[in-house]
Order: C-alpha cells, then sequence, then structure tokens
C-alpha cells in the first residue's frame, strides 16, 4: 500500500495525530506509526476523542491493510512555547509539522492548527498570528512551514501531500502554492483560507485545480474567513448530543465532529462543492476580511515586511558591486510601498535613503573585510618551523562558538521582530542593529573549521603514533 493513495478516512487520522506532541528526548525518526502512538498514547484520556480516533484505527484489523501500515517518521518539529519544544532554542513560534514517507519515498507532511485559547502562550503565538495571516500578513510559522516541507521532502522522489486542518490548512496551502513546480498536492479540512488578493493567478488556478482538496465540514465558521470559490466537499457531521454542543459555534470544526466514514474509507456523508448558502455568506465574511486588510494598521505592517524582506537582496546586490541591481530594487521597492500606504514626499524620501544606507553599508562592509583577508594572508607568508596544537582546546573553542551561535541566533529573531514593531520610519536604527550580526553563517563555517581540523588532527596522532610503534617492534 502506498501515501499516494490514502483514503479520507486515513487522512483524517493522520491530521488528527498532527495534535498528539512527541517525545523530544528520544529518537522518533525510522519510527511506524504504530510505535509513534504507542509511544504518545499514554498522555490521553482514553475517553478522548483524539484518542479514540487514532487508537481505534491503529488497532483495528482493517490497519493491516491500510496505506498507512508500513510508513515511517522522517520528520518531527515541535515550536511551541512549552516543555514540548524541540527546537533547542530556534523558535516558539507554535509551529508543528510532522513528515512520514513509504517504502516508495511517497511521502506526506501534517501541520498542526491552533491550540487552545486558554493558554497564554497559544494565545501569544497561534491567535495572534491567525489574526496576520487572515489579512494577508505573512507569518513565521508559513516560513516555517515550508522550510519543514523542504528539508523533510524536498530530496524524496515519490508523490508528495501536504494536509492541514484550521491554521495547519492554512499553512499546507501555503506551503503548496509555494511549490508549485514540485507536483506537491493538498488536502485540507476546515482550513483557514489563504489571502485571496495577495495570490498570482497560477497560484489561484491551482487551488482551483485537481492537485488541491479544500474541504470543509457543514456549518464550520474558519474556513469561511477568507474569500474561497474553491470548496471541493462539503462534509456533514455527527448530531450534536449535549446541551454545550448545541450553543458551541465551533462544534463543526473539530476533526471529532465528522460524520462516519464507509466501508471503502471515504466520507459517509459528503457532496461535492458549496452550497448556495455557504456561497452567499462567504461574500460577505469575504468582504469584511478585505475590508480589514486595508486599515491603515495593516498596510503599514504589510511595508514595513516588504521592507524587511527586500533589504537583504539590496544588501547582497550592493556587496557584489551590482549597484544597476540595487537601485532597481530600491526604486520598484518604494512604488510598491507606495501602493501600501499612501506616502507623503518626506516619507518616500526617508525610504529612499533608508535604502541607499543600506547599500552603501554592505558595499563598505565587504569592503572592510576584503582588506582584513589581504592583510592577513599577508602576514601569513612566514611559516613557524613547528606548530603545536592543543586538540582540546579546538573543542572548548567549538563548543564556545556554538553558544555563541545560538545566542546569535535568539537576538537575531529578537532584531527580526523588532522590524514588524518600528514601522517604516525607525527601520535605520533596526538595521544598523541587524548589520552587526547579518554575518553569523561565518560561526558556523568556524565551529566546522575548528571541529574539523580536531578530528584530523586527531587521526594523524593515532597514525604517526601506530607508525612509530611499529618501527620500534
Amino acid at each position: 500500500m502506498s501515501l499516494d493513495q490514502l483514503t479520507d478516512e486515513e487522512k483524517h487520522v493522520l491530521l488528527t495525530l498532527s495534535y498528539v506532541d512527541l517525545p523530544n528526548n528520544q529518537r522518533l525518526e525510522g519510527k511506524s506509526l504504530e510505535q509513534i502512538w504507542q509511544t504518545a498514547k499514554y498522555n490521553f484520556d482514553e475517553k478522548d476523542d483524539t484518542y479514540h480516533t487514532l487508537n481505534d484505527f491503529i488497532t483495528s484489523r482493517n490497519f493491516e491493510n491500510s496505506n498507512l501500515k508500513g510508513v515511517t517518521l522522517v520528520g518531527y518539529e515541535n515550536f511551541n512555547p512549552n516543555e514540548m519544544n524541540n527546537s533547542q532554542g530556534k523558535s516558539d513560534s507554535g509551529f508543528v509539522g510532522y513528515a512520514f514517507k513509504d517504502s516508495e519515498d511517497n511521502s506526506v507532511a501534517m501541520f498542526r492548527g491552533s491550540e487552545s485559547m486558554g493558554n497564554f502562550g497559544h494565545l501569544k503565538t497561534d491567535w495572534s498570528s491567525n489574526l496576520e495571516a487572515g489579512v494577508g500578513i505573512p507569518i513565521q510559522q508559513q516560513n516555517e512551514a515550508n522550510a519543514f516541507y523542504r528539508n523533510y521532502m524536498g530530496d524524496l522522489d515519490g508523490e508528495r501531500l501536504v494536509l492541514g486542518h484550521s491554521k495547519g490548512g492554512n499553512l499546507a496551502s501555503h506551503v503548496f502554492v509555494e511549490n508549485l513546480d514540485d507536483n506537491v498536492k493538498s488536502y485540507v479540512i476546515n482550513a483557514a483560507p489563504l489571502y485571496w488578493w495577495d495570490l498570482s493567478d497560477r497560484q489561484k488556478e491551482a487551488l482551483k485545480g485537481d492537485r488541491n482538496e479544500f474541504i470543509v465540514f457543514k456549518l464550520d465558521p474558519v474556513s469561511q474567513l477568507g474569500y474561497v470559490p474553491y470548496v471541493d466537499r462539503t462534509v456533514g457531521t455527527k448530531p450534536r448530543d449535549s446541551i454545550f454542543q448545541v450553543f458551541n459555534p465551533f462544534y463543526t470544526h473539530g476533526l471529532a465532529a465528522v460524520g462516519g466514514f464507509d466501508h471503502n474509507g471515504n466520507f459517509s456523508r459528503s457532496e461535492k462543492g458549496a452550497n448556495w448558502s455557504r456561497d452567499g455568506i462567504n461574500y460577505l465574511t469575504a468582504g469584511l476580511v478585505f475590508g480589514a486588510s486595508m486599515t491603515n494598521p495593516v498596510l503599514l505592517k504589510k511595508a514595513s515586511i516588504y521592507v524587511q524582506n527586500v533589504t537583504p537582496y539590496i544588501m547582497a546586490a550592493a556587496a557584489k558591486g551590482l549597484a544597476r541591481t540595487a537601485n532597481y530594487l530600491r526604486d520598484e521597492s518604494i512604488k510598491l510601498v507606495a501602493r501600501l500606504q499612501q506616502m507623503n514626499q518626506a516619507l518616500k524620501s526617508r525610504l529612499n535613503s533608508f535604502f541607499d544606507d543600506v547599500a552603501k553599508k554592505a558595499a563598505g562592509l565587504v569592503a572592510g573585510l576584503a582588506g582584513l583577508m589581504s592583510a592577513g594572508s599577508a602576514s601569513a607568508a612566514y611559516v613557524e618551523p613547528v606548530i603545536s596544537v592543543d586538540i582540546g582546546r579546538l573543542k572548548y573553542y567549538a563548543d564556545r562558538l556554538q553558544n555563541l551561535k545560538r545566542r546569535t541566533s535568539h537576538l537575531n529573531e529578537m532584531i527580526d521582530s523588532l522590524y514588524w514593531e518600528a514601522g517604516i520610519l525607525g527601520l535605520t536604527h533596526v538595521l544598523r542593529a541587524d548589520l552587526s550580526t547579518s554575518f553569523d553563517h561565518r560561526i558556523t563555517q568556524s565551529i566546522s573549521y575548528l571541529n574539523n581540523t580536531a578530528n584530523l588532527l586527531q587521526r594523524n596522532e593515532r597514525y604517526l603514533a601506530q607508525q612509530a610503534h611499529s618501527v620500534r617492534t
């Protein structure tokens, strides 16, 4: 059986699994779905819907012949702001992703949706970014989902599928439209929609095409929060059997509300497309979302993020001496920002000066580094007759640099977040701080150099010791 033939029920099981935390103190890669569940199931109450969905499927006789039998985990990242985080301090954005593959290198990635609003950490990460993504502001979790896809599925040759529910559906849709050339497919349930008005024509057509399945449960509210002219199926839900469910508007949003599956694993109650009432409501909610996205605070934030994203490209062009390219990027950026926000002449002049300052500093920094390198090569002409190396110290300095790298990475993230808060008028000050940490990749190179040198010297020492021993004997 194969991951490129998953049924609705099997996809539903994987999406349910995406809400399960896995331990961060043991190696998980290479484990089967059964082994993953055996590791994680003891964290659940047996009355929990998630426990029932997963345990009933994995322990059933049908599992032996399912497409999920024999698949193995190839990637798991948990960036939640709690003790389950496995990023070693790299991120606490709230992103969680899983990747599995089968024996034919077909692969599937699942992205977790938003978690409980009762937890302040999730409220700060998931729910604040939900609002931003809804009005078209790029969010960190979307970038992390795309990086996850490339890291764990980019080198696999088989079919590729991304899955998501709720906010996880937004992440899966983002990965889908950003990697159309990979022939990746997408399947989402009750997804928070992408911001339609920033998509290219090709991306819009892809969302309407056969490679993308946008599934909604009847009366689901979250999938209405944006313009969605591409609903593929509307699925019936279980009857509400408690007063809480009757008055809970989000009952139909949860995966546990599904109305069931037939003996082939297809939804037992579904109809093609969206009904007329859903389409009518969608026009109304889409209009409200679009109106919110055109307010000044949102436009200012979009402009600031765009400037933040284009700045490294201007820096790179200037550093390589490509003045015409740097100027073109600067001019086009100012035009775009002017369309996003009403700009007076003073603000336009200040933004123009900011980009010029970026280019000059980048070019000057590269020139300074080149001077240091040439000076260093000249001073290296004299060769010591004897080189004394303390291998233990090499390892010690590598560890110190590793610690510095972690702190620099955290500092970079903090500086990046300031772009969001500074606005266009404060970008110059943030840039000064950003430039001072923009060459932290050299730390990684230095760590690698020290470790490789230490290992090489150790091997040579062992070889020379063996040769000396053979000479004596």
